[in-house]
């Protein structure tokens, strides 16, 4: 397996510049080790709290707040699948599957592929 650490800069959108550089250097599987940086404008996917279904009903939210960011995923099909944490002004929290969002200062990806 190797190493690799792609680098997004603001105005981008993460998760479609991400997986066209997937496509492009072909990679269809790996490890999502670490994703750091910022975002703005984001979607994330998250888990009605009050469900009792198994499993859990899920909704998608769009924010438009920034928020300084760290996670994790998978690379499956070439696809990417991103677990979130988000830190809000005021020191609250919101965390989910990121569906998009817009970067705001840079975002980092390192993988691991192979």
């Amino acid at each position: 397996m190797k190493q690799i650490k792609f680098r997004y800069e603001e105005g981008q959108s993460l998760i479609r510049e991400f997986e066209k550089d997937l496509s492009a250097e072909g990679i269809k599987s790996g490890t999502i080790m670490t994703v750091v940086g910022a975002l703005k404008n984001f979607k994330i996917v998250t888990i009605y709290q009050d469900s009792n279904e198994v499993p859990p009903e899920h909704f998608e939210k769009e924010f438009n707040n920034k928020i300084e960011l760290t996670g994790n995923g998978i690379i499956d099909e070439g696809k990417a699948h991103i677990h979130i944490t988000g830190g809000l002004e005021g020191g609250a929290a919101l965390s989910g599957h990121l569906v998009e969002g817009t970067v705001t200062y840079f975002v980092e990806i390192v993988a691991l592929v192979g």
